[in-house]
């Protein structure tokens, strides 16, 4: 006499279980990791933006610079920066090269660039 099964046995379900509950497990760390990036990407543009208006106030202020450095919060939207600025000459002495360095304002000592934008002045209109 031939016994049919049907269904599946104890050991098939748990196997089908774990299987199932390592990809969850998968795809929840990479959504979490995917929300780590947006962030870093978001402060990192945040930033950027706050290296282009420190450069449009040096453009349109109407003063052509000497050589220095200089250091100033450059906060932009909940995020708060410290902008480094590098004023140097060039062989051109028509010609600043200023680089702008934008740190994370909390620990700028210890912290990586979140942007660097470098311009040029010239001393004519």
């Amino acid at each position: 006499m031939k016994k049919s099964s049907r269904g599946f046995t104890l050991i098939e379900a748990l196997v089908a279980m774990t299987i199932v509950s390592v990809a969850l497990i998968a795809c929840l760390k990479a959504a979490g990791n995917l929300n780590l990036q947006q962030d870093e990407m978001l402060r990192r543009q945040y930033a950027l933006w706050s290296a282009e208006g420190m450069a449009k106030y040096m453009r349109h202020s109407g003063v052509f610079p000497d050589a220095q450095n200089l250091k100033s919060r450059c906060d932009q939207g909940n995020f708060q920066f410290e902008c480094q600025v590098d004023i140097s000459n060039t062989p051109n002495p028509n010609f600043r090269r200023v680089e702008i360095l934008v740190l994370n304002a909390v620990n700028a000592e210890n912290s990586n660039q979140l942007a660097r934008l470098v311009i040029f002045l010239s001393s004519s209109p």
